[in-house]
């Protein structure tokens, strides 16, 4: 039998998926925003085939599984305030970006409803994939809620029963895109300044294994074992040419800062460098 679906928060990411489920399979998902006396949440809801709802009681009464793509800030006091309305056999899944520790709050409020808990970490931007966006579940409710939702063509996989399992991958994941995002953008911004920004984004053509960041990773990680501590002088030197340009250098001394930290671990007589797992378990056994 096909679950009813509701859906807390109609945002982008949320009318996406709800649009896919409901262009491909004719669902018609409830939907609950705080927002819903706006036009603009009204005319998202249309286009999307989502059935709004005034309250949250409403929309625990008609739903089977429950999807709250909210936003991280308001994940526990939603919990908080639809819990009362969840029954055992429904299935509420927190979808937002959020901690593993804001996750696992979520999960103890939900618990005492009785119903099944899942910890969702949406992989990849929702509007060009919709319903088919990958997404990583973990939690009591993981496995029920991929049986159920499978079928109807969404991407789930379920990572194990422990809520937070799924969200600390798309955590340190974000620090890297995000990261990349606010380095290439104080890259630029420094080198506009000399009029050097082409030929620096052109020299990184083929620099870097980037089509395996597994590889990646161990080539860089091996960098800093053998070379950490020049590495660090020369990003305090790129702090300096930032500076000098009236840039703010916020990353380049925060990296060089990372990387001084782990040469005065000084782990690296005992490292081999070509070891990533054992380079990282060294840092872990120093109680970091």
């Amino acid at each position: 039998m096909t679950p009813r679906i509701g859906l807390v928060g109609v945002g982008e990411a949320g009318a996406a998926i709800a649009a896919g489920l409901h262009e491909e399979h004719g669902l018609s998902v409830v939907g609950y925003d705080a927002r819903g006396h706006e036009d603009a949440v009204r005319e998202r809801a249309a286009s999307a085939g989502v059935t709004l709802v005034d309250d949250l009681g409403r929309l625990g009464a008609e739903s089977d599984v429950l999807l709250c793509l909210a936003s991280a800030k308001v994940a526990v006091p939603i919990a908080e305030q639809i819990a009362p309305h969840l029954r055992p056999g429904q299935v509420y899944a927190d979808l937002n970006s959020a901690s593993p520790e804001v996750k696992r709050t979520v999960g103890v409020v939900v618990a005492g409803s009785g119903a099944a808990y899942v910890d969702g970490a949406v992989m990849a931007a929702v509007p060009p994939q919709r319903h088919r966006v990958p997404v990583l579940l973990s939690g009591d409710g993981a496995e029920r809620l991929a049986g159920l939702l499978t079928p109807l063509g969404m991407r789930l996989e379920v990572l194990g029963d422990d809520p937070g399992q799924a969200s600390a991958v798309k955590m340190f994941r974000s620090l890297l895109v995000k990261g990349l995002e606010a380095l290439l953008l104080e890259c630029a911004v420094g080198a506009s300044a000399y009029g050097a920004t082409e030929r620096v984004l052109s020299s990184m053509n083929g620099t870097l294994p980037t089509e395996d960041w597994q590889r990646l990773a161990g080539y860089l990680l091996e960098r800093t074992v053998v070379h950490g501590a020049r590495r660090a002088e020369e990003l305090r030197q790129v702090a300096r040419t930032l500076e000098e340009a009236g840039v703010d250098a916020m990353l380049a001394e925060a990296g060089a800062r990372r990387l001084q930290w782990f040469v005065d671990l000084d782990l690296t007589p005992d490292l081999d460098p070509t070891d990533y797992e054992g380079v990282l378990g060294a840092v872990r056994k120093a109680g970091l």
